[in-house]
């Protein structure tokens, strides 16, 4: 195998490494890019999440005030009932 031979395999083999980090390369970038996303999209759950712990005291006391309201007119028609049939 002369020098010359030797170095043009080497440079194939150079070339051929080359292709490989860039292939390798756009995996990263795709894969950074996904990341980016997802972190994102996580940000924004987070942010629903504190939101939501923000709301629920008065989302329970909506629900506590309807349900009063509901079992207190139950009640009062009840009572008027059994008042009108006696």
């Amino acid at each position: 195998m002369s020098v010359i031979d030797a170095l043009s395999e080497g440079q194939v083999r150079v070339e051929e490494f080359r292709d490989e980090l860039g292939k390798v390369r756009h995996v990263l970038d795709n894969t950074d890019a996904v990341l980016g996303m997802a972190d994102e999209t996580l940000q924004a759950a987070e942010e629903a999440l504190e939101e939501a712990r923000r709301a629920m005291p008065v989302i329970i006391a909506v629900a506590v005030v309807t349900t009063a309201a509901v079992v207190g007119i139950y009640l009062w028609r009840r009572r008027s009932s059994d008042r009108e049939r006696n």
